[in-house]
């Protein structure tokens, strides 16, 4: 048996059940943290189209009030032409000035027009406003419920955790950068992030596939770091080594 490997088999076993009492505290929260986010950015979105739509009204406001003041000083151009188409002296004046009122008339009507659609407009657009302003102090309260809750979750298992991530540091510091690396790579590979498994009656822990004697007996002697051939998790024995061998041969 190698000291070396014998101590970094115990380490990484020691590191898989850190790791999946974290994975059990995580899964106190649910789905808390989730739904955490995806408020926050339901509310960021609505809060960017609230403020959208805001600009679009004070724009179509301005237009309207714009529009207003057009009609206002078209018909006081209008009453203006009409008061000298009774002074005209002939019929080339009456004729120009005839023109102009059907040109202001026009554009008076263009503005009525407008300003109709547009009030229409803006009390819809208003109304959708409100709306989206109930919605967003109804998300945002949600949000302060869930935040609520998800503290006092976290601060229940506030010790315990910091506690479990200093063992994973001192554990990682013995396993080395390569070997840790590897852990890794497996566990975020497999469905129930076991990375580490011992070996149950001559099968693996984690595929349930029966592993090779010579496998067995690698993984019994404790002097390699075996691998599973079939599903690539990292092997160790929870029997005595020389019951195992005996088991083995």
């Amino acid at each position: 048996m190698d000291k070396d490997i014998a101590i970094k088999l115990t380490k990484l076993s020691e590191l898989q059940e850190t790791d999946t009492h974290l994975n059990d505290i995580f899964k106190l929260r649910g789905t808390l943290p989730e739904e955490v986010c995806a408020l926050e950015a339901h509310i960021e979105t609505l809060s960017a189209t609230i403020q959208e739509r805001e600009s679009l009204l004070i724009a179509l406001r301005g237009e309207v009030a714009s529009k207003e003041s057009f009609i206002k000083q078209a018909e006081k151009k209008f009453q203006q032409y009409e008061a000298q188409q009774m002074e005209v002296r002939n019929n080339r004046e009456y004729d120009a000035i005839t023109k102009e009122l059907e040109l202001h008339k026009l554009d008076i009507q263009l503005a009525e027009k407008f300003l109709h659609t547009a009030y229409g407009n803006i009390e819809h657009k208003q109304a959708n406003l409100e709306e989206l302003c109930k919605l967003l102090e109804s998300k945002e309260a949600d949000l302060v419920l869930k935040k609520e809750e998800l503290q006092v979750i976290l601060k229940s298992s506030e010790a315990e955790e910091c506690a479990l991530h200093e063992k994973r540091k001192a554990i990682i510091a013995v396993l080395g950068e390569p070997l840790y690396l590897a852990y890794e790579r497996i566990r975020n590979n497999v469905s129930n992030n076991l990375a580490v498994v011992p070996v149950k009656k001559g099968a693996c822990g984690g595929c349930c596939i029966v592993i090779p004697p010579q496998q067995k007996i690698g993984v019994y002697e404790r002097n390699k770091i075996v691998l599973c051939e079939h599903c690539g998790r990292m092997l160790i024995a929870l029997e005595q080594p020389i019951d195992a061998l005996l088991f083995v041969r």
